[in-house]
């Protein structure tokens, strides 16, 4: 049974002051694997919304929060007991960042080879892809995993 994610965190909100886990006042590279692993590790969030709209981004997420905090990942498995979903631009609407959701979507398979040889076993760590800014129903896609992955219109 497919259990949904009780609490999401997404992605550096304002914060009054610069998060422990930062390097500097603007939270890039790794500091965004640091703070999806603290979201899941202290806050007990259940899911991570990453998003790739409109900035620079890390299509190499799960390998390194799998590589970066083997330990925590072991006990927590993501794509079971903890979600990664990605949140991807609509080139409809945002017309320069169609690249980036390819990006995004290619990166999905090698996410799930790196979690298939850490677990040792078929765990697709992916979630969900949120298509943001969908205004008609034929320009929606849902990206999402079962025994295989699917994708719907």
């Amino acid at each position: 049974m497919k259990i949904i994610p009780r609490c999401m965190s997404t992605q550096h909100p304002d914060n009054a002051s610069i998060p422990f886990f930062a390097s500097g006042s603007a939270l890039v590279g790794e500091d965004e694997i640091r703070e999806a692993y603290y979201a899941f590790s202290h806050l007990g969030c259940d899911e991570q919304m990453w998003d790739v709209e409109g900035k620079e981004i890390d299509t190499y997420v799960v390998k390194k929060l799998l590589s970066h905090y083997p330990e925590y990942f072991r006990e927590n498995v993501l794509g079971e007991d903890l979600r990664l979903t990605l949140r991807v631009p609509n080139p409809t609407v945002e017309k320069t960042e169609g690249k980036i959701l390819l990006e995004t979507l290619e990166s999905i398979p090698r996410s799930y080879d790196a979690a298939r040889l850490f677990y040792e076993r078929d765990v697709p760590p992916i979630f969900e892809v949120i298509w943001s800014n969908g205004k008609k129903s034929q320009n929606k896609r849902l990206w999402q995993h079962r025994s295989q992955p699917t994708l719907f219109r």
